[in-house]
């Protein structure tokens, strides 16, 4: 069962401890990383214009690092690479949107 709203706070918290989503959702108890992706987009949304515009930098950041670590992996097929860069491009998409 996803953790409650209330929750969605402490996912932003996590995530800018560098925790991934598949890590919040284990110990907040969310369904899956993409419900604790979804917490914390919730959670930038509740916040002020200005807070959302640094939170949204941050996480973009962290995602351009993160598409840097799978183009550099060696050891992925072409396939999976483009998997896992399509997740990044489906999560900046959901972070963008108002």
């Amino acid at each position: 069962m996803p953790a409650r709203p209330p929750a969605d706070g402490k996912v932003l918290e996590l995530r800018g401890k560098g925790r991934s989503f598949a890590a919040i959702a284990k110990l907040l108890g969310y369904e899956s990383a993409n419900a604790a992706n979804v917490a914390f987009n919730r959670a930038l949304r509740a916040r002020p214009a200005a807070e959302q515009k640094l939170l949204r930098k941050q996480e973009k950041l962290r995602l351009d690092a993160l598409a840097e670590r799978v183009r550099a992996r060696p050891n992925l097929s072409e396939r999976e690479i483009g998997r896992q860069l399509r997740t990044i491009s489906r999560l900046r998409s959901e972070l963008a949107a108002e």
